[in-house]
């Protein structure tokens, strides 16, 4: 019998192929998340379930389910951030039958695999009824950030927008604020810049519909555009009140939205350099085990 979290990842695949189909073939992960959510109807109470290590678990286990689309040559990942459909896979509609197959394949393959490592090698793919490991980084920069006082993650925030080029950056927040926590002049052309205010929230949980919309009514007339700033989540509701056509526009940056931030632009996240074993590689290599002796090179 299939572990519960083996049948979470499982029914993702589909999803997967249908949700990079709908983005034109390629998508960035987050793109390929919210659409997954989307076509599966993910409720936000599950879509934004921790593991006990702080992450979350459904991009945990998308990115997981992605993983064997890989290995069956569905996906391919041609740069860091983009998730991309191979030709076998451009008209393939996978069912949830499918997918375990494709699961329980892997599963024997690498089984057979770890069989024939030597003890002293690791092995090439995890448990596979584990959940994918949580990279540590974001989840302690996170935790990092909701610990400090609201004024220092203001301030934070407003030193990631200068970083990213925007000028005469005000923090506003504390008593009287009207429920703007700063503001400054966005450059987005050689002739024109606009006004945009910004709220920075330290939550843990979710930003609901309630919030976005009272940040919107604060800006009135005081700036053109929005950015909520939250370590947490925003919910269904709160992403169709952002989109709202007859309020101000709010570009929302969760937690996720934030770290890809500081890593894309090298802001608090130094980017470190690792290899691991290609073992698929490898293997083109292994022949037959021969006995070494004297004579041998």
């Amino acid at each position: 019998m299939q572990k519960k979290s083996q049948a979470e990842f499982i029914q993702w695949m589909p999803y997967i192929l249908d949700a990079l189909r709908e983005h034109g073939g390629s998508a960035t992960p987050r793109e390929v998340y919210d659409t997954v959510a989307r076509l599966a109807k993910v409720p936000d109470d599950k879509r934004f379930a921790k593991l006990d290590g702080g992450s979350l678990r459904y991009p945990n286990q998308v990115a997981w389910a992605r993983q064997y689309l890989v290995w069956e040559d569905y996906l391919a990942s041609p740069k860091r951030g983009l998730w991309m459909l191979t030709p076998s896979a451009q008209a393939k509609k996978l069912s949830h039958d499918d997918a375990r197959k494709i699961f329980q394949k892997w599963v024997a393959i690498h089984a057979n695999r770890r069989q024939n490592t030597k003890p002293s090698e690791p092995a090439e793919a995890p448990t596979p009824d584990a959940e994918p490991a949580p990279e540590s980084y974001k989840e302690e920069i996170l935790s990092h950030l909701q610990s400090i006082p609201p004024e220092e993650f203001e301030r934070f925030c407003a030193d990631l927008l200068r970083h990213l080029g925007m000028e005469r950056v005000q923090v506003t927040g504390g008593r009287g604020d009207k429920g703007i926590d700063g503001e400054g002049y966005l450059r987005v052309g050689p002739l024109v810049t606009t006004k945009v205010a910004f709220q920075c929230k330290r939550y843990s949980g979710p930003v609901a519909a309630k919030e976005v919309r009272e940040f919107q009514g604060s800006i009135g007339s005081r700036a053109e555009k929005g950015i909520f700033f939250t370590t947490g989540y925003f919910t269904d509701g709160a992403r169709e009140a952002a989109r709202d056509n007859m309020s101000k526009p709010i570009e929302l940056i969760d937690g996720d939205r934030l770290v890809e931030l500081l890593e894309q632009h090298e802001f608090g996240l130094r980017e470190t350099k690792t290899y691991e074993v290609d073992y698929t590689f490898i293997s083109n290599y292994a022949g037959k085990a021969k006995t070494p002796n004297a004579g041998n090179a």
